[in-house]
């Protein structure tokens, strides 16, 4: 509706206002672009350090299913009940 409560409200602080629809948006991993032309996410694509996997999360043979069962990893405000998917590698953590 364009009120921006939903930028104000969003504990993770990533609601901005798209340029272009001038309505709240958020990051869909390239889901109409990279995904589906079967590529990964623009910011995996030109991570230059490779910090970044994205992957089947119910696939236990794809790459980040295999990644979370060596890493030791945390969801950032699991605790809200928002149910995050995004796994995070504490600093120093990384082992592959």
């Amino acid at each position: 509706v364009g009120c921006m409560y939903c930028l104000a409200a969003c504990p993770y602080q990533v609601r901005f206002i798209n340029p272009v629809t001038r309505v709240a948006d958020k990051c869909d991993f390239c889901r109409k672009t990279n995904l589906a032309a079967g590529k990964e996410p623009a910011c995996v694509e030109s991570c230059p350090t490779k910090a970044l996997v994205f992957g089947n999360l119910d696939d236990p043979d794809s790459p980040i299913a295999q990644r979370l069962v060596k890493e030791t990893t945390y969801r950032y405000k699991q605790a809200l009940g928002t149910s995050p998917k995004m796994y995070r590698v504490p600093k120093g953590e990384i082992t592959s």
